[in-house]
């Protein structure tokens, strides 16, 4: 019975190495003693370590950061998922890994050791490059078409005045009309190109400690006469003083601003505009949210997966490029922009999610 037992142990750990030297995973293991006791070939081939020089020796000569990740797990006894991290190939070329670490655990449960398991992500961050590349090609399409749009209505009018000009220029009224529509129109041209500029022109301003009170005070007191002659109420929740981000003063009130007004513009008469600030605990670190809430009818619900991407706009004389500016400065910021309609009652509330000028460097120059 000994003897069959042991056949059937050394059979399963024949199978179990077959497996373990076939998979594409690359699978290292760190036992009690805190050596190597298990690590296969495609181990040996995404970190360029022979199996020879890995297996029974300590796993500081493995390539940062798997010992450190392994005996963090062994010591610990907690999981450590998703780290990515790269190493070069034998040709010299930096290949993307991605490593999970679990521990392992005895009959009673106590830590015995750990192993690690490794894979290439080298598709998969093609297939995001080529993803962002449609996603840009897309996005260029959408803004040329809405240039388009957004420009030839002015040219129609414009065209049609000049072609009536040689049979009416007698006309005084004629004229009148044509030199009003002529300005107006134009003007109306140099105003989308001036905020066109804007949405792509936002990444390049310096940045510092910046406190919120201050660009939050100057968009809401720059909109103090609409709020009084919409007669809708204000109402601020969270104490700003002392709160920090890093970032653009300038660009903070443009982002703000535009916002709020997005918000008064969606109400009523009589409507309700709530711009609450609030820390948000987050792994460690910390958010500061900032959230405009309106009362207004919410957004269609199909069009809240681009709503911030230029030209998609609700208002019949809109032009879209208000929200496309806020996540252009968001996105400079470093801060996250979402929206969501109210659930059983009207309205919807932007959220802009700082990051604490601690998480990052104390200057950045984008």
């Amino acid at each position: 019975r000994n003897a069959q037992t042991h056949a059937r142990v050394f059979h399963m750990n024949e199978q179990l190495n077959k497996v373990l030297e076939t998979i594409e995973s690359g699978v290292v293991a760190l036992g009690p003693r805190g050596r190597i006791t298990l690590f296969n070939r495609a181990a040996e081939r995404l970190t360029g370590t022979p199996t020879r020089l890995a297996r029974g020796q300590s796993p500081q000569g493995l390539p940062a950061p798997l010992p450190d990740l392994l005996q963090a797990t062994a010591a610990d006894g907690q999981a450590r998922s998703h780290v990515e991290f790269a190493l070069p190939d034998p040709a010299g070329r930096l290949t993307p890994l991605i490593c999970s670490t679990l521990p392992l655990r005895g009959p009673e449960g106590t830590v015995l050791g750990a192993v690690a398991v490794l894979n290439d992500i080298s598709r998969l961050k093609e297939l995001e490059q080529e993803k962002r590349r449609a996603e840009r090609l897309a996005s260029i399409e959408a803004i040329t078409s809405g240039l388009i749009h957004e420009i030839r209505n002015p040219l129609v009018s414009m065209k049609t005045y000049a072609q009536l000009l040689p049979q009416r220029w007698s006309d005084e009224d004629f004229r009148d009309k044509l030199s009003r529509t002529t300005t107006r129109e134009v003007d109306r041209i140099d105003d989308l190109l001036s905020r066109f500029r804007t949405v792509s022109r936002v990444a390049v301003q310096p940045m510092e400690t910046v406190e919120i009170a201050e660009p939050l005070h100057d968009a809401l007191e720059t909109l103090h006469a609409q709020l009084e002659d919409r007669q809708i109420r204000l109402r601020q929740i969270g104490d700003v003083a002392g709160r920090t981000v890093l970032g653009n003063a300038s660009q903070l009130q443009q982002l703000f601003l535009n916002l709020c007004l997005n918000a008064i513009q969606a109400m009523e008469r009589n409507g309700e505009l709530t711009v609450r600030v609030v820390d948000i605990p987050e792994s460690g670190s910390g958010t500061l949210s900032v959230e405009v809430a309106d009362t207004g009818p919410g957004i269609p619900e199909e069009l809240l997966p681009t709503v911030f991407d230029p030209f998609v706009t609700t208002k019949p004389h809109g032009t879209g490029l208000g929200l496309a500016i806020c996540r252009g400065i968001a996105d400079a910021h470093h801060a996250r922009l979402a929206v969501r309609n109210h659930s059983g009652r009207p309205g919807c509330t932007f959220t802009v999610e700082f990051p604490l000028p601690s998480a990052r460097p104390s200057r950045v120059t984008p």
